[in-house]
């Protein structure tokens, strides 16, 4: 579909944008298990500790609470006060951390709502797996919750991001706590099975994923467990219980498939649901310094700032045209 107030054809900023990022070699990357491997191994040798930029304590107060030794951010605008708590969970497969577009975000949800960000620092694969991750988002979620109120708690992510923010909201329901009031799904990795019939052609334009690599990365997240248990693949996971949901996708990406399946999904079981498709657009454009990044981004805002508002109209069909 597209997004409100965005022409159909990607924007120079956009296509620049993909550009570049394609330029790092991601793609080729995930084009084979060793790919994979060579990459974490790379990565391992450029550990460092994880802290807050400089640029977000001008305008935040920024603490740390780690939970299960993982060291757990809260960024508070110092302008007033806030009614909402969002707590975000960063992208990057599962092999990369959180990158200074996620803090700008965070810095802009802060800001825009206004609100409190809770920013987890998950453990990144082969440390970090799914039954361990999937239980402490929970604890997570379900602290932030007894700490703010159901109400006015919204749970997102980006990514890889989306797919925790998916599961735990599973394993909070599972354990008989209150859900928050939204999830936000942006370009999330639901299913980590790569089963679906449209992948073979997603996977040709989309200019950063490929199949290998990412089943990689899913078999080491999955750690045994089978790849549909939901704190691996949430879109195999009942839907009865969860919040209603906002969800953002692009056209030119392989998560594509698991936008649409959850959404319908979503729609058959009475879930309020709220998606936005763009055309031609790549992974994570919600977040990307662009028009159509910034059309994004004013929806979740508000979807943030009235979490119980009623935007749940799901906007614009499968093929492109609104309705």
């Amino acid at each position: 579909m597209t997004t409100e107030g965005v022409a159909a054809k990607p924007s120079w900023q956009t296509r620049a944008i993909t550009a570049l990022l394609a330029s790092r070699g991601q793609k080729q990357m995930l084009g084979s298990a060793e790919g994979v491997h060579a990459a974490l191994e790379k990565r391992d040798r450029r550990v460092k500790e994880v802290r807050p930029p400089a640029f977000l304590r001008k305008a935040a107060t920024v603490t740390r609470d780690d939970l299960d030794g993982w060291p757990v951010f809260r960024v508070t605008p110092t302008a007033g006060p806030t009614d909402v708590t969002v707590v975000f969970l960063h992208g990057g497969g599962f092999f990369a951390e959180i990158v200074r577009p996620h803090w700008s975000f965070v810095r802009e949800l802060g800001a825009a709502i206004p609100a409190e960000v809770v920013v987890p620092i998950y453990p990144l694969i082969p440390r970090g797996s799914a039954a361990d991750m999937v239980a402490t988002t929970a604890a997570i979620i379900t602290r932030t919750i007894e700490q703010r109120g159901s109400g006015k708690t919204v749970v997102m992510g980006n990514s890889a991001g989306g797919l925790l923010t998916l599961a735990a909201a599973h394993a909070v329901r599972d354990q008989g706590g209150p859900q928050p009031s939204r999830l936000v799904l942006i370009s999330a990795w639901l299913d980590a099975t790569l089963s679906d019939p449209a992948l073979p052609a997603l996977e040709q334009i989309d200019p950063l994923h490929q199949r290998p690599g990412m089943a990689e990365i899913a078999r080491i997240y999955a750690d045994g467990l089978d790849l549909r248990d939901p704190r691996v693949s949430p879109l195999f996971g009942p839907l009865e219980g969860l919040p209603p949901l906002s969800i953002f996708c692009g056209t030119h990406e392989m998560v594509l498939s698991d936008a649409r399946a959850l959404t319908g999904r979503a729609e058959a079981a009475g879930i309020p649901v709220d998606y936005h498709e763009g055309p031609g657009l790549p992974h994570n454009y919600a977040l990307m310094p662009s028009p159509e990044g910034r059309v994004a981004r004013k929806i979740i805002i508000e979807a943030c700032r009235t979490p119980r508002h009623d935007l749940y109209t799901v906007r614009g069909d499968r093929d492109g045209a609104s309705r």
